[in-house]
């Protein structure tokens, strides 16, 4: 394992994670892997490979013939000496049973690497848990030449000293590890001359002595990872001489031996024999003990982190060359979160607690992961594993100040307290001299419940898995009232009733009919309904809404990958009572119904028509309009809207669709009847570049026009849908301003003017009633809100006050926007709508007309 350096969150729970955990001292760019990954399995090929971690050594002994049964049997009788006596933690911590141990043929003991990365909480782990140890091995040094030993710079003050004293007043030898920090072929090169070779057996030896160490680990797993297996045949030999030599100096000293090194998986040279470069028959007749690092399987691709068989064939591979009380099995306590997916495009900043990579956590946190993520681990049995999946939609802002959203699929494998247990069990049934743990601090209480059962044969105590929290929100009853959830595509989301609820991405080039009618609080029989449509988007496309049938040539929204964009509809359902939504691209679909129009009161055209196309070849229903080229800056366009596409030629009232495409700066579009003033309201704000529609209920002018003022260059599109009529609906013969936040803008009559910026998560009740000639109570107001400059991404809810707020939303937005949508909003009895803002933000409120029964 080779010594990680600080990661920005330090979390180096596993050295093969080089996103985590780069390496020090810095390393030649070939050394790519420090664990027997894909890559490596790629070089040596075949059945079973898996990932490098260091492993520690148990050896008190003076020679190497005094490693035997004797030694650790003398270990065993002090360590249940010092807890009989009680003199260092209560007699629950440790190991004392003297339960028969079937299956072992001799002592066995747990060994761990303490990483200098969370050396405090390994420290504290050891303290809480040495009766069950045979030997601590802190994992802070490398060796980068020859001569030179170092110890990683970010290593804590005091740390070393502590871990002496710890297993001073433990009784338990403190065996080191030292890592391979050289470059690619260096440390072969020094081994390859015979007498750079001694030099470093000599270094070693006098690091032992001089730290006044039990022991040391060597971890040198750049043979294996960096130098590649076309040279072992040349490897090989040497580093046989190079054990032999050390193990002579270490055991004349009075000094032990242990050798961590990946797995084989057959006595053979050849592709499919394992990492035979280590020479494990050598292996077996000059080191103390043997550590095979038996985890970090998978890494390239998402899969278990130590698969049981592939352990088990493992350990049988090396007992055919190495006596069972020598060898020690690797255990891992760790997992891998792997990113699966991601669909959309994702925001520049990405939230605590989400990632759009893979990453490792300690075992301990895996119970939290998932339950914060709304799920329970499965076990795997064949692997012994626990697992799980999820996904996290994430949004904010891209790099342009574009709203974004993607969607990351995960995939978790980890080995839990179980698989512990399991690992720990089959270690003893071999007779193995132990299990060694990558890493310590990796642990928490359930973990060495396991151990501990398992080291004294009896049941598997289990552990208790946390139940999930609930990620989605629930739906609202299915007799609430509007408006509420019919549809949410999103995996785990919820509607009123649980129809068209998680029900996947829509694929590209599909319609989705939705049944509106007979659902929740719509009743059979309802011929038009306002309804506010979100989409996510995972491709770059159109969204057409309609009443089944044929589909029209319109679109009521324009999406791109990754941006999250809603727009309000007023449309005519089927004679069935449904609606139909037909998405060019692939995309995750919400749909909230809002209000349902009174019978009569909205007329809508045979099928919604393009009444204005500006871009060049851009076709309308009947040819005109088509194709004028962009609206200049500051100018004025009268379009003719009644007795076109089956609108009324007497028609006061239409329902329109108004998209700006392509604009060439920051600016807006106002609708208005041509034969008044421009008023100074807003129905559509846009940015370079993008596509930006709103819902427009317009008053026409005597001649059945209207007229659109931009502020800036932009191509300008305009869709029918139908009418409002009358005695059903009353225009205002003007937009009128009701509510403006920001200081200094005014608002009609001066009343909710300059209240300044709304704080987030707050409602405001906004009176309408007897305001701007509206009566004091109407059924029904047609606004037009809008958010202008809000401190992040959030939404803005508008429903009756004195009711419930809903669970949806009326705008959508990424911070610092100016953004728009049409409201058909119920008003209360008072005469009063609320407003709720997620986040802080400027809100401006217009007002078009209202609608009574």
């Amino acid at each position: 394992m080779l010594s990680p350096s600080p990661s920005q969150d330090n979390e180096c729970f596993d050295a093969y994670d080089r996103e985590t955990c780069a390496t020090f001292p810095v390393l030649a760019a070939d050394s790519v892997s420090l664990r027997y990954g894909s890559a490596a399995r790629s070089r040596v090929a075949g059945a079973g490979a898996g990932g490098v971690d260091s492993t520690t050594v148990f050896n008190m002994s003076r020679t190497r013939s005094a490693i035997g049964a004797s030694s650790r049997r003398a270990r065993v009788a002090f360590g249940c000496l010092v807890a009989l006596i009680g003199s260092l933690t209560p007699l629950s911590t440790r190991l004392t049973d003297s339960t028969p141990t079937a299956g072992a043929t001799g002592p066995f003991d747990v060994s761990a690497w303490a990483p200098w990365w969370q050396a405090t909480s390994a420290l504290s782990s050891f303290n809480s848990h040495y009766g069950e140890f045979g030997e601590l091995s802190p994992f802070f040094f490398s060796a980068t030449g020859a001569e030179t030993i170092v110890t990683n710079p970010y290593l804590g003050s005091g740390q070393i000293a502590a871990y002496k004293a710890a297993a001073l007043a433990a009784g338990k030898p403190l065996v080191p590890t030292i890592v391979d920090a050289t470059a690619a072929h260096v440390m072969a090169g020094i081994l390859a001359d015979p007498v750079t070779r001694a030099q470093h057996a000599a270094r070693i030896v006098k690091f032992v002595v001089d730290g006044g160490y039990a022991g040391i680990d060597l971890d040198y797993e750049q043979f294996a990872f960096a130098d590649g297996s076309a040279s072992w045949p040349a490897t090989k030999p040497n580093w046989s001489a190079f054990i032999q030599l050390v193990s002579g100096l270490l055991h004349g000293a009075g000094k032990t031996l242990a050798v961590s090194v990946p797995p084989i998986y057959n006595s053979g040279t050849g592709s499919t024999s394992g990492y035979w470069v280590y020479d494990y028959a050598n292996l077996g007749v000059y080191v103390d003990r043997v550590r095979v690092m038996t985890y970090a399987y998978s890494t390239g691709s998402p899969g278990p982190i130590a698969p049981f068989n592939w352990v088990d064939s493992s350990m049988n591979a090396a007992l055919a060359l190495v006596p069972a009380d020598r060898l020690v099995m690797g255990i891992p306590l760790y997992g891998t979160d792997w990113v699966t997916n991601i669909q959309g495009s994702c925001p520049a900043s990405i939230p605590t607690g989400m990632t759009l990579g893979r990453k490792s956590y300690r075992t301990s946190e895996f119970p939290a992961l998932a339950q914060r993520k709304g799920v329970v681990p499965a076990w795997h049995a064949t692997y012994r594993e626990r697992t799980f999946t999820y996904v996290d939609s994430i949004g904010g802002l891209d790099t342009s100040g574009f709203f974004v959203r993607c969607n990351v699929s995960h995939t978790v494998f980890y080995v839990d307290p179980d698989g512990v247990y399991d690992r720990v069990a089959l270690a003893k049934a071999k007779g193995l001299a132990g299990t060694a743990l990558w890493s310590l601090g990796n642990d928490d209480q359930s973990t060495w419940n396991a151990i501990d059962a398992a080291m004294l044969v009896r049941q598997n105590p289990g552990y208790a898995q946390l139940t999930p929290n609930v990620v989605a929100p629930p739906g609202p009853p299915i007799t609430s009232a509007l408006p509420a959830r019919y549809v949410d595509t999103r995996f785990g989301m919820k509607t009123l009733d649980g129809l068209y609820a998680g029900i996947g991405a829509r694929s590209a080039g599909s319609t989705l009919e939705v049944q509106i009618a007979g659902r929740g609080a719509v009743p059979l029989g309802t011929q038009s309904v306002v309804l506010n449509v979100t989409v996510l988007g995972e491709g770059q496309g159109y969204v057409t809404v309609y009443p089944c049938g044929s589909p029209p040539t319109t679109s009521n929204l324009n999406v791109r990958i990754g941006q999250t964009i809603s727009n309000s509809v007023i449309t005519q359902l089927s004679a069935t009572g449904s609606v139909c939504v037909f998405n060019q691209a692939q995309l995750q679909l919400v749909l909230d119904v809002f209000n349902i129009l009174p019978i009569g009161s909205f007329e809508p055209v045979p099928t919604p028509a393009r009444l204005l196309d500006s871009r060049v070849g851009g076709p309308t229903f009947d040819g005109l309009f088509s194709g004028g080229g962009m609206m200049a800056a500051d100018t004025v366009l009268e379009l003719p809207v009644a007795g076109r596409a089956g609108m009324n030629s007497g028609a006061a009232t239409a329902v329109l669709n108004v998209t700006a495409v392509g604009a060439l700066s920051n600016g807006y579009l106002t609708v208005w009847p041509c034969e008044n003033p421009r008023p100074g309201t807003s129905n559509v704000n846009y940015v370079p570049g993008a596509i930006v529609p709103n819902s427009v209920v317009a008053g026409l002018s005597p001649g059945g026009s209207i007229c659109v003022y931009s502020s800036g260059a932009t191509h300008v599109v305009i869709d029918t849908f139908g009418e409002f009529t009358e005695p059903d609906y009353t225009r205002l013969a003007q937009p009128v301003r009701l509510l403006d936040t920001r200081p200094g803008y005014p608002t009609f009559d001066a009343q909710f003017a300059g209240g300044g910026l709304r704080p987030g998560n707050t409602e405001l009740a906004l009176t309408v009633g007897s305001r701007a000639g509206l009566p004091q109570s109407p059924h029904l107001v047609m606004l037009n809100v809008t958010v202008v400059g809000p401190a992040g991404s959030g939404y803005v809810t508008v429903y009756p006050c004195g009711a419930s707020r809903p669970n949806v939303s009326n705008v959508n937005f990424a911070a610092g926007q100016i953004l728009a949508n049409l409201v058909v909003a119920t008003v209360s009895a008072q005469g009063t709508i609320c407003l709720y803002t997620s986040v802080p933000t400027h809100l401006v409120v217009d007002v078009f007309g209202w609608l009574d029964p």
